[in-house]
């Protein structure tokens, strides 16, 4: 974890600060134009986090519950999108995810924006947004401290002592964190 820390910090208070999602001006658009470039993240990376991290042998056996697309979906339907919008959106791209490790590395940055979800939620809710298209950022409620520390063991336990693991997952993460960026920088 210390690692992954280390090597996502700088990228992850960049991405913050260029999401504006806790912006006192907050508008409806920025707010669903985040979730709509989050989608195409999503869309991407959780078809392979379901190859690694499914079945028998699963360092988190509850992926399943954690998928985002659908309520990513949800919320931006309530924000007027329409599924036919989000087919002809760009695929941004994304790190390759060829191991449990990297699809750990991956799980590391939704589940981080999961944990970060509680505030944006709290400010989304003082703002015209609607409250009811808060279902990504808000998807765990009051298990959201529970899940993410589930997935902080779930990485120890896999990586434990193993540099290759660990390189692996950080190199995901930091991947992701470096697509991220480049998709809100423009």
């Amino acid at each position: 974890m210390a690692v992954l820390r280390q090597r996502t910090a700088a990228a992850h208070t960049r991405l913050e600060n260029a999401l504006e999602l806790l912006s006192p001006d907050l508008s409806v658009s920025r707010y669903r134009d985040v979730l709509m470039r989050m989608h195409g993240f999503y869309a991407a990376l959780e078809p392979r986090l379901d190859e690694m991290l499914t079945g028998p042998g699963s360092p988190l056996p509850d992926w399943p519950s954690r998928r985002k697309v659908p309520l990513l979906r949800r919320d931006l339907r309530l924000l007027g999108v329409e599924e036919v919008v989000l087919a002809m959106l760009p695929r941004p791209r994304v790190p390759a995810v060829g191991d449990v490790a990297a699809a750990l590395g991956v799980l590391y940055v939704f589940e981080g924006a999961t944990l970060g979800g509680r505030f944006i939620v709290r400010h989304v809710l003082t703002t015209a947004v609607p409250p009811a298209a808060t279902a990504f950022f808000g998807s765990y409620g009051d298990e959201v401290g529970r899940r993410w520390s589930q997935v902080r063991h779930a990485i120890r336990a896999w990586t434990a002592g193993e540099a290759a693991r660990v390189e692996s997952c950080a190199g995901a993460a930091a991947a992701l964190f470096g697509a991220l960026e480049a998709e809100f920088a423009r």
